[in-house]
């Protein structure tokens, strides 16, 4: 009933994202969607490379950390990496999900990333408020949500994710520009390997900007 309505959906949603990322308040609120899932890919590497991961913090102006220990420049290396790289990626998959119709895997996908950080890393006050308050809104779009707002939520969460991780790379690129010591990720980096934190910080904006890519071809 509601196809032909799904295009015009998604020609709409990098407006819709702006408009909604820039209300005060709510706008924040939504773009720690990305921190999540920016922060679990450190983590996630983390553990992959043998180390180990302390705790996730969110906080409330949408920025975060992953406190992990690693062994080795190498596993150094892709923890760093992975922030970035995985928020993209992971926005893909959800767009994947939703292309083929999935959108509950979306919805679940998105919930088991929020849950397994509440019981088991995030421990800052903001950070397990937003979480709980976000797999709320999860479980209500779930079970209250037609198929079609289903379609509409799981597009715009991922649409969230996936132009905030665009977004924030294009921020490390300034900060890069200003001040490299203090660019994150990209600092990070250039420390590890003696590559300038600009040559990483475009390597971002260009990986990010291709996950979007692939994402749109998934629809047109």
């Amino acid at each position: 009933m509601y196809e032909e309505y799904k295009n015009y959906v998604l020609y709409a949603l990098p407006l819709v994202v702006l408009i909604t990322n820039r209300i005060p308040y709510v706008g924040k609120f939504l773009r720690i969607i990305n921190t999540l899932i920016h922060e679990s890919g450190h983590a996630l590497m983390a553990l992959i490379s043998n180390g180990e991961v302390y705790e996730v913090e969110l906080f409330g102006d949408r920025s975060g950390a992953a406190i992990v220990k690693t062994k080795g420049k190498f596993s150094m290396l892709l923890v760093a990496l992975s922030g970035y790289v995985i928020g993209s990626a992971f926005a893909c998959l959800m767009f994947f999900l939703i292309s083929i119709g999935k959108y509950d895997l979306v919805i679940y996908s998105v919930a088991i990333v929020a849950l397994l950080n509440l019981t088991f890393l995030v421990r800052n006050t903001y950070g397990i408020f937003w979480i709980i308050t976000f797999i709320v809104v999860l479980l209500l779009a779930r079970f209250y949500l037609n198929d079609f707002f289903q379609f509409v939520f799981t597009a715009w969460i991922s649409a969230v994710m996936l132009f905030e991780a665009f977004y924030s790379s294009f921020e490390l690129v300034i900060m890069a520009s200003r001040k490299p010591k203090t660019a994150g990720d990209a600092a990070a980096l250039a420390k590890i390997t003696g590559i300038p934190a600009m040559v990483w910080a475009l390597f971002f904006v260009l990986q990010s900007g291709f996950f979007v890519y692939l994402s749109i071809r998934l629809f047109f």
